[in-house]
């Protein structure tokens, strides 16, 4: 059923949600005003086969490469390789290990605040770097470890940086008010990663 249709359906008969049944009549979901208005204006990151695109993510220790291979064999279309502090050894090994069980996957690692950091990142083989080091709300690294930067002066930093490579970087944390958004896309994130909003 088109979201349109649907939407104008559950209007219509005021109600805020529907059932939806599979061909056999069992429940494959619920439809919803919200959600079938939302399906109208916005478009799902799907591949090629019409299927929703898909990252997961896995830390730095332990078995990373046994983890990393469980998620591309499932069909992970991205792996984000994270950690509170992204430059050091272990993420530039872990990069390097999922890198070498796929060459082609886009890999999403961090977190980092500086220059330096986006350098050796993507030398290990990251497509796109994730800045913030304590911006988030719900974020204790500042305050267990004394370790951290304003996030507007580590995007601006590393995003210059990225773009020498032609890679990207991802403002992440730090969003609390809309301006942060603007801000951090003006700084040069190619995307913004905001978590309290929708909690």
């Amino acid at each position: 059923i088109d979201p349109r249709e649907a939407f104008n359906k559950l209007d219509g008969a005021n109600r805020r949600y529907a059932p939806a049944v599979d061909a056999e009549g069992k429940l494959a979901g619920i439809l919803t005003r919200k959600g079938a208005l939302r399906a109208t204006l916005y478009t799902p990151a799907t591949d090629a086969a019409g299927k929703l695109r898909i990252a997961a993510a896995v830390g730095i220790n332990g078995d990373v490469a046994g983890k990393a291979k469980q998620l591309l064999d499932a069909g992970v279309d991205t792996l984000v390789i994270d950690t509170a502090h992204g430059h050091q050894e272990s993420m530039i090994s872990a990069i390097r290990t999922v890198r070498a069980l796929d060459p082609q996957v886009p890999i999403v690692a961090g977190n980092i605040v500086a220059a330096e950091g986006v350098k050796d990142l993507i030398d290990a083989g990251a497509d796109i770097i994730k800045v913030g080091v304590g911006p988030g709300a719900m974020c204790t690294t500042r305050m267990m470890t004394g370790v951290g930067r304003p996030q507007f002066s580590a995007v601006l930093e590393c995003a210059a940086e990225a773009k020498k490579y032609g890679k990207h970087v991802w403002a992440d944390g730090g969003v609390r008010h809309p301006r942060d958004v603007a801000m951090a896309l003006a700084a040069g994130a190619s995307n913004v990663m905001v978590g309290s909003w929708f909690a």
